[in-house]
């Protein structure tokens, strides 16, 4: 059986094609870990009003933020295995049963993630997040995996949880800190539908840049050396000066793209589109 842990604080409506994508999963043996971590926009309530035993719901009243409740997702879940995904995002129906299959076939492999397709705030296919294996330096620079989409062995998560000292780099500091030591592999085709609300702004980025910076600071040296670690802080120095200009002079919608994204084909658009016109159909019992 397969664990798939979503925490949320305030989706609002986007918990729904979350939760509809699970039950559209081809893979039939899962549990669905849904953990509030304080939402005060009935969100909860939604939630409870799933009736179907391989759904459970956990509400403590407490905000304590993601890497706590991924910690929490852990220790809760049931299966072997445990997937990742955010409450305001969907996977493909072929999600699990790709992932659980690569990692059956190779028992060495500790997790497995994948490329994705960009969605907006609307559900509408925008780019396209190829999935490739990083290098050292791109796992530094910018986490390297797409921690949505990580499916990994319960134990691997046991033995490399979460710190809760990197508040908003959570996943590229676990992805570094077992970089040399764990293996993810990366499946290239979209399994996954990341929603797009543009590059984050105010205190929120820069809560992100003080936190890579500070794994760059103790994971660097020792991952890529001293020299590429420097010239990516000072990079980090530099986007979040960069950014905090474009916020005073208000130019930052123009700066909300990142060059990992690929345009998308017209074929590639289409089948997304049906991809998730067959997920918000999918019924999910107590809400049909």
């Amino acid at each position: 059986m397969v664990s798939i842990g979503i925490p949320f604080l305030n989706p609002g409506p986007y918990l729904d094609l979350a939760v509809r994508s699970v039950f559209a999963q081809t893979y039939p043996d899962w549990e669905l870990i849904l953990i509030d971590d304080g939402s005060t926009d009935g969100s909860y309530e939604r939630a409870m009003a799933i009736q179907d035993p391989r759904v459970g719901v956990f509400r403590d009243s407490q905000n304590k933020g993601l890497p706590a409740r991924l910690n929490e997702i852990v220790r809760l879940a049931n299966g072997e295995l445990v997937a990742r995904m955010d409450a305001d995002d969907a996977i493909h129906p072929f999600r699990l049963e790709k992932q659980i299959a690569f990692l059956q076939a190779n028992p060495e492999v500790d997790g497995v993630t994948s490329g994705a397709y960009l969605i907006d705030t609307e559900d509408k296919p925008i780019a396209l997040l190829p999935g490739r294996q990083p290098s050292a330096r791109e796992a530094l620079a910018r986490g390297g995996f797409l921690h949505a989409s990580l499916l990994a062995r319960k134990a691997w998560f046991e033995a490399h949880p979460y710190s809760l000292d990197y508040p908003r780099a959570e996943d590229r500091e676990l992805f570094v800190r077992t970089f040399r030591t764990s293996k993810v592999h990366v499946l290239p085709e979209p399994l996954y539908f990341y929603r797009w609300f543009g590059v984050p702004r105010g205190q929120t980025l820069r809560t992100g840049y003080r936190s890579e910076r500070k794994v760059m600071c103790k994971y660097g040296p020792s991952l890529v050396g001293w020299g590429p670690s420097l010239h990516l802080i000072i990079l980090s120095y530099g986007k979040e000066l960069v950014t905090w200009f474009l916020e005073r002079t208000r130019l930052e919608k123009g700066f909300q793209t990142r060059r990992a994204f690929q345009p998308l084909l017209e074929r590639d658009r289409r089948e997304a589109l049906k991809i998730l016109k067959a997920i918000r159909e999918t019924p999910v019992p107590g809400w049909d």
